[in-house]
């Protein structure tokens, strides 16, 4: 079984990894053909170093997500019905409490290391299986529909997936637009409450237009990510976020109407308690989405 620390991070590394925002110069809006398919790569790296008991362990982590999106039917409202699956994962390590260790689950032979073994045992239930989504122009979901057949093989997962683990992750996979036609300058902002086994994590990402980008003529937006962390009330672990900092930056098509690539940079400093023990942990992690 995955350790408690290694899920929640990769957990949060999926949770940030699907924090797409996207906005408008004259109002901007997701725009979707039927039976066209959007292919996107989230790229993720995180460095991690861990302080308890007077030792110190670092470990690095890269991550890898194919996601494709297909457009089924558009809505006289403009609302698109889709099916999102990941249809790949790869997961590479080195140092850290669990070793080096590599899984890619499109890799036929079986894993040896024992981590990998227990992701190919997660991550198998949700690979190429798919999601119903409703879309809408602004990019804010109005229904994620998981299949039963996925919901009973979500039941024996541990607990590591569940039905809101994977609507989150859903739900996250695009920033709500501003219904009105902006200017240069102007900000918004997008709040997102992510359910954790320890508590609440709160990201409220506050979105600048900076105009067009003369390289790309893409809409270029600056994000700055503020994250905060409830506990949970009962849990035995207890959680402290002392600091965090981060910025990015995401080029939109507007002509074709979806993201063409987002960059999300960004530094944390925890404090977990359990059972009389501290570990403080600095997490920095930089997050690719790139449209292919």
């Amino acid at each position: 079984m995955l350790s408690g620390s290694l899920r929640r991070l990769l957990l949060l590394g999926l949770v940030l990894a699907s924090v797409v925002p996207a906005t408008a110069q004259e109002k901007l809006a997701w725009k979707f053909t039927s039976n066209e398919s959007l292919k996107y790569v989230v790229e993720q790296s995180t460095k991690m170093q861990m302080s308890f008991g007077g030792q110190k362990q670092s470990m690095q982590l890269k991550q890898t997500l194919d996601m494709d999106w297909k457009i089924n039917e558009i809505a006289a409202s403009g609302d698109a019905k889709m099916v999102q699956t990941i249809g790949r994962v790869q997961v590479e390590s080195d140092g850290g409490l669990v070793g080096g260790f590599k899984y890619d689950s499109s890799d036929s032979a079986a894993p040896t290391s024992p981590v990998a073994k227990s992701m190919a045992d997660v991550f198998s239930r949700i690979i190429n299986k798919p999601f119903a989504v409703t879309m809408q122009p602004t990019g804010k979901i109005g229904a994620v529909e998981v299949p039963e057949e996925l919901l009973t093989a979500l039941a024996g997962s541990g607990g590591a997936m569940s039905e809101d683990t994977l609507k989150q992750l859903m739900t996250q996979s695009a920033v709500t637009l501003p219904t009105e036609g902006i200017q240069k300058g102007d900000s918004w902002d997008n709040v997102q409450n992510v359910d954790m086994p320890v508590g609440v994590m709160t990201i409220n990402s506050k979105l600048t237009f900076k105009g067009i980008d003369s390289a790309t003529g893409f809409a270029e937006i600056e994000m700055k990510p503020t994250i905060s962390i409830k506990g949970k009330e009962g849990s035995p672990q207890q959680v402290t976020l002392t600091s965090a900092k981060g910025g990015g930056k995401v080029l939109f098509d507007q002509k074709k109407g979806r993201v063409a690539q987002s960059d999300v940079d960004l530094t944390m400093e925890l404090s977990i308690k359990q059972l009389g023990q501290q570990i403080d942990q600095v997490v920095e992690q930089k997050t690719v989405m790139k449209l292919q």
